[in-house]
């Protein structure tokens, strides 16, 4: 994947995460911040954060739950080193049902 369309790709999943959050927290749990491409999010569990690393052509995830993640592109799937998927991970930590 060349630079210019990760980056294109990962703005839109991480907008696409932001926009399912806020579009679902009708008891407003969480605390959310969009900037420079870097979403930050709080809740009762602590502080999520998600982003982009360019030069390794990855999607950061800091989870209070489960820890860091590093999630590459695998086929049409954002998977990590040990094979949990990005929406996954984020729909089951989350409660609210995250779709790429």
């Amino acid at each position: 994947m060349k630079d210019l369309d990760f980056a294109i790709e990962v703005e839109r999943i991480i907008n696409k995460i932001a926009t399912t959050i806020e579009d679902n927290d009708q008891e407003c749990r969480f605390d959310l911040d969009l900037n420079d491409g870097i979403l930050t999010f709080s809740n009762e569990s602590g502080t999520y954060v998600i982003n982009k690393q360019s030069a390794s052509k990855e999607i950061w995830l800091s989870s209070p739950i489960s820890g860091p993640y590093h999630f590459a592109l695998q086929g049409e799937q954002w998977k990590s080193r040990t094979g949990a998927e990005l929406y996954q991970v984020l729909s089951y930590e989350l409660q609210i049902e995250i779709k790429g």
